[in-house]
């Protein structure tokens, strides 16, 4: 029953599933502009939608193992698809006149695409729980004390990684680093340039 709501847990709180609800939130938060910050985040969606495809399609031609690109060896393809996907994203961003916190969020999704490729040479960081650190403080950084409790699905998250063997705790922690280093960035960032 555990290692089934596990499963779960790390399904739902897929990095792609977090970024495209945390996306939308950050937008809304930041325009006041719901209509708005629904069409962006259709738009978001295509772009998350070609990756999720392209992960597919790998995982179908066996050059990636399962769903979750959990070896090691196999990421610097996954990041270096996701880096050329996200540069058209920010070029159409930046054409069609995108709300800034979606080129800060994009921002720190190159940033941390660069940083994990780095220490995946060293360690197979988990990217659920970066992805779940770095946007769940990001949306309390937006939302403040009303938002405090999502932070709770870090330890969530880095369970269900453990539980589900598809990290050590040395990868779920690094992984947290890496999302909390990450929102501080981009947190300062937005502070500098949408206030």
């Amino acid at each position: 029953m555990n290692r089934s709501f596990a499963k779960f847990i790390s399904f739902i709180f897929n990095p792609i599933i977090v970024l495209l609800v945390t996306g939308f939130l950050l937008t809304y938060k930041t325009t006041g502009d719901l209509p708005g910050a629904l069409m962006w985040t259709g738009y978001t969606v295509l772009f998350l939608a070609i990756i999720t495809l392209f992960i597919f399609y790998c995982v179908y031609k066996k050059i990636f193992t399962d769903m979750d690109v959990s070896k090691r060896e196999q990421r610097p393809l996954l990041f270096v698809v996701g880096l050329l996907v996200t540069v058209v994203y920010l070029v159409g961003l930046l054409f069609l006149g995108g709300p800034a916190v979606l080129f800060l969020i994009t921002f720190g999704v190159v940033i941390g695409i660069a940083f994990a490729s780095i220490i995946n040479i060293y360690l197979k960081a988990s990217i659920h729980v970066a992805t779940i650190s770095a946007l769940m403080l990001a949306i309390v950084f937006a939302y403040g004390n009303s938002a405090y409790g999502l932070l709770l699905l870090i330890p969530l998250v880095a369970w269900s990684r453990l539980k589900t063997k598809r990290h050590t705790l040395q990868e779920t922690i690094v992984g947290a680093i890496l999302g909390v280093v990450l929102s501080l960035l981009v947190y300062i960032l937005m502070k500098l340039f949408l206030a």
